[in-house]
């Protein structure tokens, strides 16, 4: 093994980082721990803080006043493996409502951290519950979009797109050595906050891939929020196994499909009372409540810029349809 000769930065110097110069060091950091055979210690730490995290997510409930319901628990914890919860992103406390439902030690996959590098938030993620942290890039979105039309990079933009990429590669790494070692992890593989009109957006592959790689077990995840209550649908284990790289857009989609019905479930359950046809709104302004509520609770600098940079980029919605031609004339 080579000799550790990574310049270690202390917490005073992590505090005065800019926030730039604290993604560049800890992106650098994890492609250093990557290199050194060092992209994961051992659970046992956080396997027994379990307890303690459940009771601090149940105290953070009181004093933010959100509430959690379960609706269903279909797992049948019939395999003795790593299992990767993959749950819809819904909004602010949907992290901490999984987590509490799931109710096990489950590592949070967590894009582009930021600020909780040195807060409160990032110190429970990282001491107490486990995280796996990356980059998805939406920082350098331009370079990343120069990249996908084919036009030619300079080196510097080429410089940058190759750390972003290491670092999305060494992510999904450290998620498929999790699973192997039977540690769970917890990923929303949406990527960004729903704020569509769709019950769930395109996801993202790398669920997949990790689960077929690491010989896991999936848990789809449906949450629906409605203001501060979070109803949590957990599905039964999606097992991949014997499945190859090439299934990969198939388990996808099939994943997609089972947290729409997760989701369905829920929605079809409530016994509201009928709304009156005088007091609906347009679409237009429904998706505007919708947005102008989920958005209301943002922290951390989380935009709506941030959040279609971090999503899923599907060229068949009608949306960017228009949007791509306009990008490549332009």
């Amino acid at each position: 093994m080579a000799n550790d000769s990574f310049d270690y930065a202390s917490l005073l110097q992590i505090k005065r980082m800019s926030l730039e110069e604290l993604n560049s060091y800890y992106r650098l950091l994890r492609k250093h721990n990557y290199e050194e055979g060092k992209l994961i210690n051992s659970s046992e730490v956080v396997n027994r803080m379990h307890s303690l995290k459940m009771l601090i997510l149940k105290i953070d409930k009181i004093l933010c006043k959100r509430s959690l319901v379960i609706f269903d628990d279909k797992r049948q914890n019939n395999f003795d493996c790593g299992k990767i919860y993959a749950s819809s992103h819904v909004g602010r406390y949907d992290i901490e409502s999984s987590l509490e439902a799931i109710n096990e030690p489950a590592y949070f996959v967590m894009g582009d951290p930021e600020e909780t590098y040195r807060n409160f938030e990032g110190l429970f993620l990282e001491k107490i519950n486990g995280r796996i942290c990356l980059d998805t890039g939406y920082q350098i979105y331009d370079i990343m979009m120069k990249k996908k039309d084919g036009l030619d990079l300079s080196f510097e933009e080429q410089k940058l797109y190759d750390e972003y990429k290491t670092d999305r590669h060494i992510g999904e790494i450290q998620c498929e050595e999790r699973v192997k070692n039977g540690d769970n992890i917890l990923i929303f593989p949406e990527g960004a906050w729903n704020v569509t009109e769709r019950l769930t957006q395109t996801l993202f592959p790398g669920t997949a891939r990790i689960a077929i790689n690491s010989s896991g077990i999936i848990i789809p995840i449906g949450i629906i929020r409605n203001g501060k209550k979070y109803t949590v649908n957990i599905g039964k284990e999606f097992n991949v196994k014997g499945a190859q790289i090439s299934d990969t857009a198939d388990i996808t989609s099939e994943l997609k499909e089972l947290i729409n019905s997760l989701k369905g479930e829920i929605i079809f359950s409530d016994g509201s009372e009928m709304t009156s046809r005088a007091s609906l709104k347009t679409p237009e302004e429904n998706l505007k409540d919708y947005v102008d509520d989920i958005m209301s609770e943002t922290t951390n600098g989380y935009t709506l810029d941030v959040i279609e940079k971090t999503r899923f980029y599907d060229s068949n919605y009608p949306e960017n349809v228009l949007l791509n031609k306009t990008r490549k004339l332009s």
